[in-house]
Formats: structure tokens, C-alpha cells, sequence
């Protein structure tokens, strides 16, 4: 930045003021106020650097700021995250812990199993405890078994009830074939009629609901045996996560 002359000026003026004939005193004073003039100008962009500086300082220390903010939240995002997941896998063992315990019966006898994995908790039963045989309406002994689960879904409001049918592979010849004309028709009655009765008698929400049927399509044992047939002929109730 170019800064005023001040005595070149000054000399100038002085001769030019003494070629006129001013007195000295109004010299002096004309010297001075041009000298306060050029001292306040100095003085001022000495100021206003400052303030550009303080300005520059302030801008960096901002973005600084926000930065923080957003890997505090970011943090805070991950932690909430991480805290949701912790509070589901609670529930999700206090339900299993639940029905193990309404189930222990069933489940001394190999009728019901019960597992869990990660976020999917899943209840087998076997289809001698829910149906008469060739049959998709629920026994009434069946009927008891599904009041005890019942009475542990019916608290569950974060996941997704979904029941599946399974059935061995053995064709249907029977009178029923008319009715179920083959294992997609039957597993898919039995998962249907299983997920109407936690509707329509637990009064589980029926949003929480679905009915699959997989037929014969995902054995769980080889159907080389009837042991191993009597496996693979099942209703899974699987407990999963809403979908988003």
C-alpha cells in the first residue's frame, strides 16, 4: 500500500505559502492537521487489516466448529445405532428366554425347538403337535400349544411374525388331493390357518403377520427315513426384524 508523501508536500506548500506571502502560524497549522490527516489514515489500515484478520480467524475457527459438530454427531449417530441394536437383542433373548420356559414341555418331548441367530428367532414345531394327519386345521391339542405361544407374541410389537409351512416329500394320493392338490397347496393351508389363529384367537396384530408356504423345498433332514420325514413335515414361526 502507497502511503502519503507528507514533507515533499509539506515543503511545498511552504513555499508556495511563503511565494504568497501566509503567514507562518497558518504553516504550521495547515502542516499539522495534513500530518493528523495522514496519521489517522495510517492508523485506519492498520485497524482495518486487524479486523480482516480477526474476520479470517473467525472463519477458520467456524468451519473448525462444524467439523467437530459433525463427527460429535456422527458419533452420537453410531452410538444411538449401536444402542438400538443392544436394547433388540435384549428383547429378543427375553422372548426366547420367555418361550423356552412356556414351551419347556413340548420342547423336553422334541415337539418344539426353538433357536436363535443374530436378529431371526425361530420356533419349530412339528406338525403331529398342530394337525391331525393329512389335515391343515389345527388339532385342539395343537390349539393349547399355540395359546402358550400366544401368550409371549402377543407382547412382541418390533418384529415381524412369519409363519412357514414345510412338509416332506412324499406325493399326495389320498382323499385330501382334491383339496391339496399338492405339498404347495397343503403347507401353505397349514401356515395360513396357524397365522389366522394368532390373529383371530391371541389377537396379534395381523400387520405383524405373514403366511408362507415352502412345501418340500427346504428340508431340514433327508426324507430317506420316516424319523427324517417327520422333521422335515413342520411349522416354522420365525421372529424377524420390521421391514424399513
Amino acid at each position: 500500500m502507497n502511503k502519503p508523501v507528507v514533507f515533499p508536500l509539506l515543503s511545498l506548500l511552504l513555499f508556495v505559502a511563503s511565494a504568497c506571502g501566509v503567514p507562518t502560524a497558518d504553516h504550521s497549522k495547515v502542516v499539522g492537521d495534513l500530518a493528523d490527516c495522514a496519521k489517522q489514515r495510517d492508523e485506519t489500515t492498520v485497524q482495518s487489516n486487524l479486523c480482516k484478520n480477526q474476520v479470517k480467524n473467525l472463519t477458520a475457527e467456524t468451519e473448525a466448529l462444524k467439523k467437530e459438530k459433525e463427527s460429535l454427531q456422527s458419533t452420537v449417530n453410531e452410538l444411538t445405532s449401536k444402542a438400538q441394536r443392544a436394547e433388540q437383542l435384549e428383547k429378543a433373548t427375553q422372548t426366547y428366554q420367555d418361550l423356552q420356559k412356556k414351551l419347556e414341555r413340548e420342547i423336553q418331548d422334541g415337539q418344539v425347538q426353538l433357536t436363535e441367530m443374530k436378529n431371526r428367532l425361530t420356533m419349530t414345531l412339528v406338525d403331529k403337535i398342530l394337525f391331525p394327519s393329512g389335515s391343515a386345521d389345527v388339532s385342539k391339542e395343537g390349539k393349547k400349544v399355540l395359546d402358550k405361544v400366544i401368550t409371549i407374541l402377543k407382547d412382541v410389537k418390533d418384529k415381524r411374525i412369519q409363519v412357514e409351512g414345510h412338509t416332506d416329500n412324499v406325493r399326495i394320493y389320498s382323499a385330501i388331493k382334491t383339496k391339496y392338490p399338492t405339498n404347495w397347496e397343503l403347507s401353505t393351508a397349514r401356515a395360513t390357518q396357524v397365522t389366522r389363529y394368532l390373529q383371530e384367537e391371541g389377537g396379534i396384530d395381523p400387520k405383524l403377520l405373514s403366511a408362507t408356504g415352502y412345501s418340500e423345498y427346504q428340508p431340514v433332514a433327508s426324507n430317506d427315513t420316516d424319523e427324517d420325514k417327520s422333521k422335515n413335515r413342520r411349522i416354522e414361526i420365525v421372529l424377524l426384524p420390521l421391514l424399513k
